[in-house]
């Protein structure tokens, strides 16, 4: 489970370097994008409100990921004490992030929207997250083996030289 681990905090950081180019290229669209105002063309359904929700999830997600991720893989880089619930809360952002890109996917594919290309690189991106997230959620599911503290046991032998110096020969 050690390598798992290893490999998910190398995964933290790469994840944190991407997302930061991500929110970067993509904070003018986010600075630009309002959110839609009541207008005759604009009908407020359910699936309207929810493609609008995911639209800001989309936008804003990159950043929380980035953070999220940057600080899961410092901690478990430095072997800090909370690096357990980074990396878990790293891992459940990746998998916030993903659903956006199921039901962009399935948007693209129900309405054709697109060609098979785009809906591959977008179902490539939702199976990427996903994976990294359930893979961080079962690597970090138990207390990490380094991060816990050593149980130091007494012996016989070391409770009666309590107080005593220790013979030299």
């Amino acid at each position: 489970m050690l390598k798992v681990q290893k490999f998910m905090r190398t995964a933290f950081g790469y994840a944190s370097i991407v997302s930061s180019a991500v929110f970067i290229a993509l904070s003018p669209e986010l600075l630009r994008a309002p959110l839609p105002h009541l207008t005759s063309r604009f009908h407020a359904g359910p699936e309207s409100l929810l493609l609008i929700a995911l639209r800001e999830i989309m936008l804003v997600m990159p950043a929380v990921l980035a953070i999220s991720s940057g600080l899961a893989w410092w901690a478990l880089r430095k072997g800090l004490r909370p690096a357990r619930s980074r990396a878990l809360a790293a891992s459940v952002a990746s998998l916030v992030m993903s659903t956006p890109f199921l039901a962009a996917g399935i948007a693209i594919q129900l309405y054709s929207l697109a060609g098979p290309v785009e809906v591959t690189g977008v179902l490539v991106l939702f199976a990427t997250l996903l994976s990294l997230g359930i893979t961080g959620l079962v690597a970090f599911r138990k207390p990490i083996a380094s991060l816990a503290e050593p149980v130091q046991a007494h012996h016989a032998s070391d409770v009666q030289t309590i107080g005593m110096l220790a013979p030299t020969a």
